[in-house]
Order: structure tokens, then C-alpha cells, then sequence
């Protein structure tokens, strides 16, 4: 198991500053809940691909996100027309069901709409290590305590799966029976793995703490020292110039929006 996303890579994303890449990828998301158009969030999509695919994110992360996404857009595709019998244009009714025109041209914009969130977000942790992306948000004005929490806590997310698996293979050599028949059953049976995780977990992260103690944090900074990163970014000409493009483009596109020239 592993909690980073990041796909190694040298690719103009890649290369993009993280705070111009939150700014794409915000852009997207405001402009996907906005449009209400199929074409229009097709195409988003479309450009979303583009831009994985230009900045040479291989396939197989891409259809990794196509298959974590499917189960909801089936299910939302489906429920949608049930849950929203309105529209003039009445296609089939059967009761209280009622499929028109108009809720099948939602569920399609509901449906396309999750992946398009989906690769909005993904654009940037697919092409963000996990120190650049912390030390984005600090920079953009997250407190170092709620960064170093959020690294930690995703550094160790891995960590503490394997010590799971540790503890399951080892209650299963002792001889302990993980699959009860009924659902009650299983949660006792691993009522003994929990409470033995709980425990390495709390050990470990004592001694996390020890350590960072240890190392000053939590010191209060005087006499005009400045706090240092490992990981320090700053802004180039091609970042400028991208963040530029992406304010303006987006303003173009919430304007003409709402003057109803597209959905």
C-alpha cells in the first residue's frame, strides 16, 4: 500500500511550480461544477487527458482512475433519472418512474462530471512529490505544525498497513481463525490484531515525537531567524506565464458562462 500518488517524471507538470498546479486544478474544479453542458465537460476532460498524456503519465494511472471512478458514475448515471423525474420531453414512464429527455442529458453531465473533478485533482498529485506539495501549501500560507502533521501522517499511512499485515500473519501462525462466518464474528476475531496495532502504534508514534522533540520543533524563532525547508520552491518565468494563462483563460470562460453562451 502506498499513499503517494506521485508518478516520477521530468514532464512540464512535473516541472510546474505546486502552487500554479493548485491553481489548475482549482480552475478546473469551479469550472466543472459550474458547466452544466456535456460537451463542455467532455471536453474538459478531454484536455485533462491531454495534459496527463503530454506530460507523459503513463496509461496505466490513468485507467487506474477510470476504474477507482466507474462503480459511482454507473450509479449515479442510473439513480439519476429515478431520483429526478422532471423534463417536458417524456421518453418512458412506468408508474412513478418517468425518463425524459432532460434527466437522461443530466445524469450524462452528473456522470462525466465525476471523472472531470476526479483528473482535476489527480493533475496534481500524479506530478507533485509529497514535499513539494506540503511545502506548497505552507508557502501559501499553511501553518509548518499542520504541514509536518499532514507529511507525517501520509509518510506513515504505508507504515502502519505493513504493521496490520505483520500482526494478521503473525495471530494467523499462533492459530487465530480471521474468517468468521457472519460479520459480527469477524469483528471480534480481529479484535485481538486492532488492539496489538493500537499498541505498536502508539509506540512508534512515541517515539516520532521523542525525535522531533529532540530536534527543536515546537521552539519559538527570535531574534529574526527564520525558519528553513529541505525542500524550497520558487516561482520561474514559465510558472508566471502559466499562472497567468490559467487566470485569464478561466475568467474568459466564467464570464461567457454567465452570459449564457454555454451551459
Amino acid at each position: 500500500m502506498d499513499a503517494d500518488l506521485y508518478v516520477p517524471g521530468d514532464g512540464w507538470l512535473h516541472r510546474a511550480d505546486p502552487r500554479v498546479k493548485f491553481a489548475l486544478s482549482l480552475s478546473l474544479l469551479v469550472l466543472c461544477l459550474v458547466w452544466r453542458t456535456p460537451a463542455i465537460i467532455l471536453a474538459a476532460l478531454i484536455a485533462e487527458h491531454v495534459m496527463l498524456v503530454s506530460d507523459r503519465v503513463p496509461w496505466e494511472r490513468i485507467a487506474w482512475v477510470w476504474k477507482a471512478l466507474a462503480a459511482i458514475m454507473v450509479l449515479i448515471v442510473v439513480l439519476w433519472p429515478i431520483f429526478d423525474p422532471s423534463g417536458t420531453h417524456e421518453i418512458w414512464r412506468w408508474g412513478w418512474l418517468r425518463i425524459t429527455r432532460e434527466n437522461l442529458v443530466m445524469a450524462a453531465v452528473m456522470g462525466l462530471r465525476i471523472p472531470a473533478l476526479g483528473f482535476a485533482c489527480f493533475l496534481t498529485l500524479f506530478t507533485t512529490s509529497q514535499a513539494k506539495l506540503i511545502r506548497g501549501l505552507t508557502r501559501l500560507g499553511m501553518p509548518y505544525r499542520a504541514g509536518l502533521t499532514l507529511a507525517t501522517s501520509l509518510r506513515y499511512i504505508p507504515v502502519f498497513f505493513r504493521i496490520f499485515q505483520s500482526v494478521v500473519d503473525a495471530q494467523r501462525a499462533r492459530g487465530l481463525d480471521l474468517e468468521g462466518r457472519s460479520f459480527l464474528a469477524r469483528a471480534r476475531a480481529y479484535l485481538p490484531v486492532i488492539v496489538a496495532v493500537l499498541i505498536r502504534a502508539y509506540r512508534m508514534s512515541q517515539s516520532v515525537g521523542w525525535a522531533m522533540a529532540s530536534r527543536g520543533l515546537g521552539m519559538r524563532l527570535s531574534g529574526g531567524v527564520r525558519r528553513t525547508s529541505r525542500v524550497e520552491i520558487r516561482m520561474r518565468g514559465a510558472d508566471w506565464a502559466m499562472l497567468a494563462a490559467i487566470v485569464l483563460v478561466t475568467a474568459v470562460l466564467i464570464a461567457v458562462t454567465a452570459l449564457g453562451m454555454l451551459g
